[in-house]
Parts: C-alpha cells; structure tokens; sequence
C-alpha cells in the first residue's frame, strides 16, 4: 500500500486500527506512508500506531503535491511488490475494501478501482457542490474515455498490477501530474497502453475526515480541461480495450 498523508495526525489512529485488521488478514502486506511535509506530528503520530506493524514512513520536501507523493511511494515499491494499493490517508477510505479490489484484479484486470460510483457505493459527508460536481465529471469522462466499466475516474484508492505501472515507468515519470488530477492523468495513460479496468463499490466516508480538504477545486478543474485536450481524440475510442 502507498498512501500519502499531509497533516493527518487525527486520521492516524483511526486508519491504523484498521490497517491491523488488514494486516491479520494478509500476511503479506505492507504499507509505506509517504509524508509530504507535516508540521502536525504525523510522522511521529504514525511511529507510535505503526509499531509492530510492517508500516514505514517515506519523507518528502514540503512543497511537493499529491501526485509526487504518488511518483515517490510507487517507485519505492514497484520492484518489491506484485501489486500496489493507493489509497488516502485521512481515513476516508477503509482498507478493509483493499481483499475486494485484488480479488478482481485476479479476474484478468490491470488496474481495479474503488468506485463511489459503482453499484454499491455511495458519498457519506461530501458537500453537494462537491458531489455535483464528481458526478458531472464521471458523466463526461465517460463519454470521452470509455473504459470497460469504469465510472470512477479521480478516485486515488486503486489497486494496480505493477507489471501495468512498469510500462509507464519505463517511459520516465509514473505520474505526470503534481496536483489532485494526477489520478485523472495515470488512469488515462494506463488507458491508453491497453489496459484492462474494473470497479468495486466504495463508500467514501468523507464524515471522518478530521483535516480540511487540500485539493485546489478550481486549479484541478482546470488540469482536467489540460488533460482532456491532450488526450482526446475525436472520433478514437478504447471501448474494446476495457471489460465491463
């Protein structure tokens, strides 16, 4: 698991009892917690839950985003690990879900996603402009980038198989974004390669998020238009390549 974390101090506790109880249920886990910077004592927030648990910290310099969060901890692992989770770490997002997500990557799928938007899953304390506008999102994105099944395309809890991330590895940067839209620009680019995609149910528990939000709503929602132009093709579609 890479699960990036910015003054989440309040969120540690929490998303470490549930990592326990993963842990107990795949022995062969592990998690790195890569810190982009906290002034808030989650590094020694995370020492303290972390101890006795194959959990370990990977330090940024401030300043960096989320996506050279993602650049940083996926690179750490790729070469020790079959298949690497994403998830976030201000306990929004339960672990519990991580059995469900490698279950479907073992039906055939490169990379599978924990969907809000997936039957079964639902948005439990996002503020209605918010929810208005991921679902406006979806709605366009599956229209332009058809994948198979896909309705999620921003959400960072993910499970990918690392053969699919060694590809793009291999072309320099794993993700190509700074910002919140790098999930957006690594889920097309994986696209792209012909990969196969799949969704599971999330709900995201928004209601537990102790930190205030740091994404940039108007800066993302730029970067998705950037993304959008760079990547559509009128006329070109990929349908074949996903599996509903």
């Amino acid at each position: 698991m890479v699960i990036p974390v910015r003054d989440e101090r309040e969120a540690v506790g929490p998303l470490f009892q549930k990592l326990a109880t993963l842990f107990a249920e795949l022995p062969d886990a592990h998690a790195v917690l890569v810190d982009g910077g906290s002034t808030d004592g989650t590094r020694d927030e995370v020492r303290r839950q972390g101890a006795g648990l194959p959990v370990e910290i990977l330090e940024l310099d401030p300043g960096l985003g989320l996506g050279d969060a993602l650049e940083a901890g996926l690179r750490h692992v790729l070469e020790s690990s079959d298949v690497v989770v994403t998830l976030d770490g201000d306990d929004s997002h339960d672990p519990r879900t991580i059995p469900a997500l490698v279950a479907r990557l073992d039906d055939g799928y490169d990379v599978v996603i924990a969907s809000r938007f997936a039957v079964g899953g639902a948005e439990v304390g996002v503020a209605a402009h918010r929810r208005a506008l991921s679902h406006a999102a979806s709605a366009v994105l599956r229209g332009l980038f058809p994948m198979g099944g896909v309705r999620d395309y921003s959400s960072g809890f993910r499970a990918y198989r690392t053969t699919a991330l060694e590809g793009l590895a291999a072309e320099g940067r794993l993700v190509g974004e700074a910002g919140f839209s790098c999930m957006l620009d690594l889920l097309l680019r994986l696209r792209a390669r012909g990969c196969r995609a799949a969704e599971v149910p999330l709900v995201l528990r928004y209601d537990l998020k102790a930190s205030r939000s740091k994404m940039d709503v108007p800066g993302t929602v730029l970067r998705y238009f950037v993304l959008i132009g760079r990547n559509w093709r009128p006329g070109r579609s990929l349908e074949t390549r996903g599996v509903p």
